[in-house]
């Protein structure tokens, strides 16, 4: 198997439609962690493969468009220009206060959530068709078939880091301290990652055999927007139930551990860290799990 110079894949040498070290799906399994270890090592010894589907993917993102990489910019200010005019001109609501920075302005705490909860959505809804599109490389070609999902997760971060440029630029202009924070902000964004992939990996080995997971995901992830602390605070909630899960539900427990670290300037409570860090890592385990079981039969399915 080797790539053009324009990063397409060329078939050489031998045909196979199951990886190496996935064998017929029978016998001992591996545990998720072990899984999870052996996807990562994956990703590392065929790290140019990933770099070169990585590419290919924020290449022809905007192909043939005028503006390009300026509509992943687009998007977030659009849906902040709406939220802003139905939350301060149409229900007259306070903007959330940032403790201790003292920020007031709303337009900075939602693009600080939204921006982390676009990158969660937007991986997982790409990944899920992933596979499914990659059929004619699983079909003929041996590589981990994981890394076209990991190719999607890396093209969004690159994608979330730009956008991280312009949002950090307005903070300083409206007099947020913000750069000490970015370090603490990026870890952070490993565990989201890391979360995502995992989500990723389970919807899209499970999308090759039920086309209803991409309709599913769609009505989910709308769900997920407004069920975590985007567009308001939590201290805002009254109804018990729906106020632990805006604070601690996955999305909710990463977009309000954002806020504390963009918006308030502080560093989320040890408990909090220690749920992200649960979720990172323990939701990419199980993901690779899934994933390293069902792969084998892909090539049959499709």
């Amino acid at each position: 198997m080797s790539w053009s110079a324009h990063g397409e894949l060329i078939e050489v040498g031998e045909r196979h439609s199951t990886p190496p070290g996935r064998g017929c799906g029978c016998g001992r399994q591996s545990r998720p962690y072990t899984v999870a270890r052996m996807s990562l090592r994956s990703a590392m010894a065929h790290r140019n493969l990933l770099y070169l589907l990585s590419l290919k993917e924020l290449r022809t993102r905007y192909k043939k468009s005028v503006l390009g990489w300026a509509w992943s910019l687009f998007n977030p200010l659009s849906q902040m220009l709406i939220f802003t005019v139905i939350f301060i001109y149409v229900f007259k609501a306070s903007p959330p206060i940032g403790d201790p920075g003292g920020l007031k302005n709303f337009p900075l705490y939602f693009l600080s959530g939204l921006l982390p909860f676009n990158f969660f959505s937007v991986s997982v809804g790409v990944s899920i068709g992933a596979v499914q599109g990659g059929a004619g490389l699983i079909k003929k070609v041996q590589f981990p078939h994981e890394h076209l999902v990991f190719s999607v997760i890396v093209a969004q971060f690159v994608t979330l880091m730009i956008e991280m440029i312009i949002l950090t630029a307005a903070m300083l202009i409206a007099g947020n301290q913000v750069l000490p924070w970015l370090p603490l902000f990026f870890i952070v964004m490993v565990f989201l990652g890391l979360f995502s992939t995992g989500v990723a990996l389970m919807l899209s080995a499970a999308n090759v055999f039920y086309h209803d997971v991409n309709y599913l995901w769609g009505i989910l992830s709308q769900i997920l927007f407004y069920a975590t602390p985007i567009i308001y605070a939590p201290a805002t909630i009254e109804l018990g139930v729906l106020k632990l899960l805006a604070n601690y539900g996955p999305t909710g427990s990463f977009i309000t551990a954002s806020h504390n670290i963009l918006y308030d300037l502080r560093v989320p409570g040890i408990g909090r860290l220690a749920q992200l860090v649960i979720l990172g890592v323990g939701t990419f385990a199980l993901g690779s799990w899934v994933f390293n079981r069902l792969s084998p039969r892909f090539a049959e399915e499709m």
